[in-house]
């Protein structure tokens, strides 16, 4: 058999919800630490891009403040979203059903269900 040819093997029933650890708790804490290390990643991402930038063409310090404001902006959106993305997820998988593709919208996970 080649790698391609492999069976895929599925189990035959699901673990019942309750069998798992899933609570609120737990998602609210995964959402959040998902949240928070998108926040820190491409915060440090962004504010090295554009120091990296600032000090690249000249510009002074009143430039490099003002690129990184605006530079927050794209940073806290993402993590706005990811956090959101997370929790859904989370909550979707406690009730036993499987992951769905991401919706590209900042207020799709916004909603309250």
């Amino acid at each position: 058999m080649s790698g391609m040819e492999q069976e895929i093997i599925k189990p035959s029933k699901q673990p019942a919800a309750v069998a798992q650890g899933f609570s609120t708790l737990g998602c609210a804490l995964a959402a959040i630490g998902a949240g928070l290390s998108t926040l820190t990643l491409l915060g440090a991402a962004a504010a090295a891009s554009v120091w990296a930038l600032v000090k690249l063409l000249g510009f002074g310090d009143t430039m490099l403040y003002g690129l990184l404001l605006v530079s927050l902006i794209p940073v806290v959106l993402a993590a706005f979203w990811v956090t959101g993305r997370a929790w859904h997820v989370e909550r979707r998988l406690a009730t036993g059903l499987d992951v769905d593709s991401p919706q590209f919208s900042m207020m799709h996970y916004a909603k309250r269900r």
